[in-house]
């Protein structure tokens, strides 16, 4: 089903004494590729993993740091920081409050870097991409779409595009609340 969906084909061929043999066949417009799943929220993407540099666990006190100035500064270098929900138009900052790890990921497109607070790093999936049509070819920072093992449809987002979109507008959310429930 999820081959037909895409638009594809399965063939089977079965030889006497070789056994059976079986071709993928998909259209050239779905690839795969290596996606981390990011949470901020309720809401869940997939981020490139080639734009993923690292995830840093901050502290409380460097989260607030990073929150009240707008930068976090990773190896000698002040880095733009945003919530990740802000980037997306979603939420104003992290709702969660458990106490766990405050995860802070560094992005990179070309020479850009950005660092983004989300909820959670929910791990790396190797997923089938299909190409954004015309419509929808136009978001900023859409990448592209997938569906995820569970059957979940899941948008896939470059963050460093989106923050050279919304990232003022990202910003102008969370000025004022300086910091996540959380802390």
């Amino acid at each position: 089903n999820e081959v037909q969906s895409l638009g594809g084909r399965i063939e089977t061929r079965y030889a006497e004494d070789l056994g059976s043999s079986f071709k993928l066949v998909l259209p050239l417009t779905t690839a795969m590729t290596q996606v981390v799943m990011v949470r901020m929220g309720e809401t869940v993407v997939g981020v490139p993993s080639s734009v993923v540099e690292i995830v840093r666990n901050l502290t409380r006190d460097e989260l607030a740091v990073a929150y009240a100035s707008g930068f976090y500064e990773y190896n000698k270098e002040k880095l733009q920081f945003y919530w990740g929900g802000a980037l997306l138009q979603d939420s104003p900052r992290s709702m969660d409050t458990a106490d766990k790890g405050l995860p802070v990921v560094i992005f990179r497109s070309a020479s850009q870097r950005i660092a983004v607070h989300v909820d959670e790093v929910a791990g790396n999936h190797e997923v089938v991409v299909k190409n954004l049509g015309t419509q929808l070819s136009r978001m900023p920072g859409l990448a592209a779409m997938t569906v995820l093992p569970e059957g979940d449809v899941a948008l896939v987002y470059n963050p460093v595009a989106l923050a050279s979109v919304y990232g003022e507008r990202a910003r102008k959310m969370t000025v004022g609340l300086n910091v996540p429930v959380a802390l």
